[in-house]
């Protein structure tokens, strides 16, 4: 955009995917855009983990996969080339529950060491899936059309996930089963977080046919996003201040020790609200910004990743994930994609109070204990591994916002808001925190809201 002669300066603060789409559509747009980013590369919490391990093996230690209907990310990862494959879609589910490695499949259901009813027992997951779950993932509506959120979606918004299950009928053993694995993966668990988020979160990953990964690794998507924006992002910059008035901003970083500062007309903070909280403004934010910022909650989440001899569970059938109720969280085979000499990869995805007490000791033992309970045979294939907490990497402090009951509709509008000439992007400000498509999703609504601010 040009006012006069001169097109607009605008800062993005953050190299994530929400960063890297604002400044990629915004200079389309002819503005004068430059990236401060605090880490040595781009990408933020899309973060794949080469140098530990052998092989040219590597593990994704954020953002793993792309939905089949995350269509902002499937449209950046082809304008850019990336290649993509799809997840193996097993044709049976791993579970360890109680001590036990419980196989459930059409052909033969699981008989779950839960206290179930007699009709949950004939149903069998994916029946009670379909009881209680569906009517939950219809009634919050469609977040993209007017007048929502709808009465439905407010009532969810309203209770825990827990206490959605209770009000479906679900049964404690019914309930124990969605506890585990990829439902418990928002903040503190279904007995804390709301209803809703939880349901729009589960609508995102609905369809397992045709969720992908990126070849190579999914830090390809933003390597090349910002190797489109060139020189235009700075690395190891961490701002510490940004002075605001109606006639402009400048923003104070703080590169290697030395103190810069840079003008500009306009600020986007595409940054998590955990970090955006060390930031000093002058003058300060709105209260009613500064709450939500200061109030916004983060997943703990934290991977433990152990490189194997062997890919000996290749054997297991078609393990890709496995479901438990231990510390360890969820279980991937992190390099289903890779080829190798024959290694592999196990990752373990912990969140919550499990990833803070793994995160904690810093001991890898413990979490190794665990995936051996579950996997017998890597104690004759463990060659080693390693703890990565996102809550202790100081660009981030946690790994995605979550929300209690009656914060999610509240907070949103705010958080998204601009306030004067600040703008505020990220997965975060979004309806999906934790995937691409939400982060994307804010950069684009981000430019437009500058866009419309200039043309009134």
């Amino acid at each position: 955009m040009v006012i006069g002669r001169f097109p607009e300066r605008i800062v993005v603060i953050g190299a994530g995917m929400a960063g890297l789409v604002c400044t990629l559509e915004l200079m389309k747009q002819g503005y004068n855009v430059r990236i401060l980013e605090a880490n040595s590369q781009p990408g933020g919490r899309v973060y794949t983990m080469r140098d530990q391990f052998s092989d040219g093996l590597f593990c994704e230690m954020g953002a793993a996969f792309i939905g089949a209907h995350h269509f902002l990310t499937l449209s950046y990862a082809q304008q850019v080339g990336v290649q993509l494959i799809n997840l193996p879609v097993p044709n049976r589910s791993l579970s360890y529950i109680d001590g036990r490695l419980i196989i459930d499949s059409p052909d033969e259901p699981a008989l779950w060491p839960v206290s179930l009813t007699a009709e949950e027992r004939i149903l069998g997951y994916a029946g009670m899936f379909e009881k209680y779950l569906k009517p939950g993932l219809k009634a919050t509506g469609n977040p993209f059309l007017p007048g929502w959120p709808t009465k439905q979606a407010v009532l969810l918004d309203s209770m825990t996930m827990e206490q959605y299950l209770k009000g479906q009928g679900a049964s404690s053993g019914a309930i124990k089963l969605f506890e585990i694995g990829y439902m418990q993966m928002l903040g503190d668990g279904i007995r804390k977080v709301s209803a809703l988020q939880r349901l729009l979160d589960l609508k995102m990953t609905s369809s397992e046919s045709g969720t992908r990964t990126i070849v190579g690794g999914m830090d390809q998507l933003p390597k090349k996003l910002a190797l489109t924006i060139g020189s235009n992002i700075s690395y190891g910059c961490a701002v510490t201040h940004i002075e605001h008035s109606n006639k402009g901003v400048t923003v104070q970083y703080n590169n290697s020790g030395e103190i810069f500062t840079i003008n500009c007309d306009r600020v986007v903070v595409a940054i998590p609200s955990t970090v955006l909280r060390t930031i000093h403004f002058s003058p300060p934010l709105s209260k009613e910004k500064n709450d939500v910022i200061q109030n916004q909650l983060t997943t703990s989440v934290t991977r433990t990743v152990v490189q194997s001899r062997t890919r000996f569970w290749n054997n297991l059938s078609s393990f890709t994930t496995i479901n438990t109720d231990l510390k360890i969280g969820w279980l991937i085979d992190a390099t289903f994609a890779q080829m190798s000499s024959g290694r592999g990869l196990i990752c373990s995805y912990s969140s919550g109070e499990s990833a803070r007490e793994i995160s904690r000791t810093g001991n890898i033992n413990s979490a190794v204990s665990e995936i051996k309970q579950v996997l017998p045979e890597l104690s004759s294939n463990y060659e080693g591994g390693m703890v990565f907490s996102w809550d202790h990497n100081p660009y981030s402090r946690g790994a995605y916002a979550w929300y209690k009951p009656k914060q999610m509709i509240r907070m949103l509008p705010k958080l998204s808001a601009a306030q004067g000439r600040i703008y505020f992007a990220g997965d975060n400000t979004s309806l999906f925190p934790g995937w691409i498509e939400g982060a994307i999703s804010s950069a684009l609504r981000t430019v437009n809201q500058i866009i419309s601010s200039n043309n009134i």
